[in-house]
């Protein structure tokens, strides 16, 4: 049987447990997920956005999911000595369902419990789903089964001390399991925010996440993402990244993959009225078997908006990395400011790296830049590091580490940015 139509049959059978509990206006989208991933089946290589990543095979084989909470061991704190506001999820689910509000005033915690709640529901339910593109697949397939995920909410001028961090771990034992989370972040006018996403993994069971992100970010609002992705090999996740900008808002988002597992990520981009600013920058790390699929696209509505985006991938073994960026300006986005670079290492003669920058441009008074190169270590910078007492090891990875250097150093915490370069070192001993 297609698995499409498993999917579409798990769904229809346990539709009444899915929406137990939740608002008629949730379970109301799921149909229109359902019919999206119905009409345009799940994504595979004939697909230009997943030319690299056939999330239909990714999903070939026989999966459990779960519709009540299951007991899973308790992962390990997450930077416990960082002063942090933190959200827990274990495979989309929030540990306690509990919502909190921060010494400045940041609301935080389960979606579902602020979906449900008589002072948020309406916030939620005006924002969640606005920004996501239901005809993107995995973003339909997580709105039809996801049951948690997290929300923040970030009144107007505030300005967060702490980070808040979002911390998925994701746990399977003894068998293969779906889940899915959708997280919704909402910044007001003039607020101010760090916000941690990490994804990590353990278990002996294969794990597929399906994870919808997105964030509103209001006028003037400045908004910093650091997302980690260090998952196990037996785990696979597909991340779609939306975010809407209004005017003079600043957002910027910092992606690492260190983990051996499965990524595929897409940050979508949509700069609204004048003057907003988006930033990108972006790492992956990939040995042995590994895959990475970096997908990133910035739409420019509006006159006077600058987005930037720079993305290292170093690719070793029998590995396959791969970007897609596209940088779209509208006719009326006169005096856009784009530039979108591509810079990337092969490791071994087997290793493959795709690359595709794109410019799509409709205005005529604008900046637009893009490039990418593929190429290898310098050999006589490793030379170099050699005559003065380096091994050959020593001096490769010397060299990686200052090419990673250049996206990590855009983390905005600095005990999250300790705790990445501590596993970029780990993963260059493995690599």
């Amino acid at each position: 049987m297609p698995t499409v139509q498993n999917l579409l049959d798990n769904y229809l059978s346990n539709i009444d447990i899915l929406g137990e509990g939740m608002p008629v206006w949730f379970n109301a989208r799921r149909s229109d997920a359902a019919a999206a991933l119905n009409l345009h089946g799940l994504p595979n290589a004939k697909q230009e956005r997943y030319l690299h990543s056939n999330i239909a095979r990714l999903l070939e084989g026989e999966w459990e999911q779960y519709f009540v909470a299951r007991r899973h061991p308790a992962p390990k704190e997450l930077l416990p000595e960082a002063d942090a506001s933190r959200i827990e999820l274990i495979n989309g689910r929030t540990a306690n369902n509990n919502l909190k509000i921060s010494i400045e005033g940041a609301v935080y915690g389960s979606l579902r419990t602020a979906a449900c709640s008589e002072k948020y529901g309406a916030l939620v339910e005006k924002w969640l789903d606005s920004a996501a593109d239901i005809n993107d697949t995995p973003t339909a397939l997580t709105r039809m089964f996801v049951q948690d995920g997290a929300f923040v909410y970030l009144p107007e001028g505030i300005e967060e001390q702490s980070p808040i961090l979002i911390d998925n771990f994701y746990h399977a034992e003894g068998e293969d399991e779906l889940c899915f989370s959708q997280l919704l972040v909402i910044a007001e006018k003039g607020a101010r925010a760090e916000v941690i996403i990490t994804h990590r993994s353990a278990g002996d069971g294969r794990i597929f996440a399906g994870v919808t992100r997105e964030a509103v970010i209001g006028e003037g609002a400045d908004i910093h993402f650091t997302e980690l992705y260090d998952l196990q090999q037996n785990c696979s996740i597909v991340n779609n990244n939306y975010i809407e900008q209004a005017e003079a808002s600043h957002c910027s988002t910092m992606s690492c993959k260190t983990g051996d597992g499965y990524v595929r990520a897409a940050y979508n981009s949509t700069l609204k009225a004048p003057e907003a600013v988006s930033d990108v920058w972006a790492l992956y790390l990939c040995g042995g078997k590994e895959h990475c699929d970096l997908n990133l696209a910035v739409r420019h509505l509006a006159p006077d908006c600058r987005s930037y985006s720079l993305v290292k991938g170093a690719a070793a073994d029998e590995s396959v990395g791969s970007f897609a960026g596209m940088v779209y300006v509208a006719q009326d986005a006169q005096r856009t400011d784009a530039q979108q670079q591509s810079r990337n290492l092969l490791l071994s003669d087997t290793a493959r790296i795709f690359t595709q920058p794109q410019l799509e441009i409709y205005a005529d008074d604008v900046k637009c830049t893009h490039g990418a190169t593929v190429g290898q270590l310098d050999d006589e910078a490793i030379y170099y590091m050699r005559q003065r007492g380096l091994s050959e090891r020593q001096a490769r990875r010397l060299q990686i580490e200052g090419f990673a250097y250049d996206v990590v150093q855009h983390c905005g915490c600095e005990n999250m940015c300790r705790h990445i370069s501590k596993l970029t070192a780990a993963k260059l001993e493995r690599m």
